[in-house]
């Protein structure tokens, strides 16, 4: 009896794509969607019959860091592949994960700008100094009108003490404090932000 020691190799017409010999093959898929390679196997292919879909019989390249093997026009070529990395939008800074195979998206970068107040200058962040300015002065604002709000609280309530003549020496002498307090306050140039220094409140 003669004995077979090897598996039959499927053979397969170049024009049609389908077997001529049944037998066995390697077999290359990838993606439907993106095209990527996906996984190879061995499978049997009967006589008349093509490869499964969306899979081949060439060989795929060896893998590449920083590439994706994608099929593209019936050969395998290398693509850039940034999946799963940061990304940074170059109109707002604003971070994001690459999600899909190819370039870094138009109006995006690799480039982590150092601070909310960067602006992308075509090539890299840059720190924006009136924008920066800006916020410090806002913030500046904000904390002068809550100082000046407590200490208007804060005098409301002695010189009614004082009108009435109910006021304790220590609270005439918080008065004035307050009042000087708010005086130096209203004094006080926001615009000159961060270059200021508040003045040091009264002990209520």
């Amino acid at each position: 009896m003669n004995y077979q020691s090897q598996s039959q190799k499927a053979e397969f017409d170049p024009t049609t794509g389908f077997a001529t010999v049944s037998g066995w093959t390697d077999v290359y898929h990838y993606s439907e969607t993106t095209r990527e390679f996906i996984s190879a196997t061995y499978d049997f292919i009967c006589e008349g019959v093509g490869l499964p879909a969306y899979s081949c019989s060439d060989v795929p390249p060896q893998p590449i860091e920083g590439k994706a093997i994608i099929r593209k026009i019936n050969k395998w070529v290398y693509v850039n592949d940034f999946r799963n990395q940061k990304i940074y939008s170059t109109e707002t800074g604003i971070e994001s994960i690459m999600q899909d195979i190819g370039d870094i998206p138009d109006n995006y970068t690799r480039l982590k700008p150092e601070s909310e107040f960067d602006v992308w200058d075509g090539k890299k962040w840059r720190l924006d100094r009136d924008k920066k300015h800006q916020y410090e002065v806002e913030n500046a604002t904000i904390q002068k009108k809550q100082m000046i709000e407590e200490a208007t609280n804060q005098i409301g309530y002695l010189q009614d003490a004082v009108d009435i003549q109910m006021a304790t020496e220590q609270e005439i002498k918080s008065l004035a404090d307050w009042k000087k307090y708010r005086v130096l306050l209203n004094r006080i140039n926001t615009d000159l932000a961060p270059n200021i220094t508040f003045p040091e409140k009264p002990n209520k």
